[in-house]
């Protein structure tokens, strides 16, 4: 299933106040975003909620260039100074992410939620932490009560829903996933991993149609083609079974498992030689191929 949660906390969390120490301070442009606040911060005449923005601005600033040290060096003086800014402690805890302290994420976001209970962001923000820390349950009740909180939060279904289907919940992961479509109906993810779980009940039909939306909306998912070309195997519609492989193939040409299972429907169309190779070829590069295809039905 999919791994998308540090993005969205950090796209969720990183979002700029209106409010500027200085003008220029908080510049989209981190390079004149850091020289503006340091001033600010070094010439003694800031305070109190000012001071705090200043490194908070600067912390955002070093986040967008990577310096996640300083970020988070800037953001801890942020919440020293203002205890009450929840965007110092949302911001650190974005970043605490990213560098994977997850156990240090989770409080921050805690702080957020303590400081604004009705916050669904941050209900968000601290369930893609328990996830990543393999705390589904606590992952699933942040995700319900960011969603019952803003009822169209796509990014909590989506998440939610790959939480439940990656703890074998499919069937209410299917739910969320029609829902996160119904929002949002150019959402690529939704389909793929809504077709894993149709498939996975043995409604190979609707995994078929899912799969489909899933490469006319992302023509370069080697995974969607290789999983459609899985059913249409199943279905002993060989042709386009090796269409989509070799698409995947085309895409990604290293793929052992859509090597494999191009050679697999070689063999079931009468090229023995042409698909021996392409098997004896895909399991050099990966040892694990043939288990991992034969639970794809090939």
């Amino acid at each position: 299933m999919r791994k998308t949660v540090i993005t969205l906390v950090l796209l969720s969390a990183l979002c700029r106040s209106g409010v500027r120490a200085q003008a220029g301070c908080g510049h989209p442009d981190p390079e004149i975003s850091i020289s503006v606040c340091s001033a600010i911060i070094q010439s003694g005449r800031a305070e109190g909620r000012d001071l705090a923005t200043a490194h908070t601005e600067r912390g955002i600033a070093y986040v967008t260039l990577l310096d996640y040290d300083r970020a988070l060096q800037d953001f801890a003086e942020a919440v020293r100074l203002d205890p009450k800014s929840t965007r110092a402690f949302a911001n650190r805890g974005a970043v605490h992410g990213a560098k994977q302290d997850f156990d240090k994420a989770i409080e921050d976001f805690t702080q957020v939620l303590k400081l604004e209970p009705r916050s669904s962001t941050a209900f968000a923000d601290r369930a893609g932490m328990y996830r990543l820390t393999g705390q589904h349950d606590e992952a699933i009740r942040d995700y319900d009560e960011a969603i019952r909180l803003n009822p169209k939060f796509e990014e909590a279904l989506l998440h939610r829903a790959l939480t439940l289907a990656g703890t074998s919940r499919c069937a209410e992961a299917v739910a969320d996933f029609t829902r996160v479509i119904e929002l949002n109906a150019q959402q690529a993810i939704a389909y793929i991993d809504r077709g894993v779980c149709h498939e996975a009940a043995g409604r190979d039909d609707l995994a078929l149609l899912d799969f489909s939306k899933h490469v006319d909306i992302s023509p370069r998912s080697g995974e969607g083609f290789e999983r459609r070309a899985a059913l249409h195997f199943r279905a002993r519609d060989y042709p386009r079974a090796f269409a989509d492989f070799a698409q995947a193939l085309t895409i990604n040409p290293s793929s052992a498992t859509a090597l494999y299972g191009r050679g697999v429907v070689k063999r079931a169309m009468g090229d023995t030689s042409g698909g021996s190779q392409d098997i004896e070829t895909a399991t050099a590069m990966r040892a694990g191929v043939a288990k991992e295809m034969a639970r794809r039905g090939l």
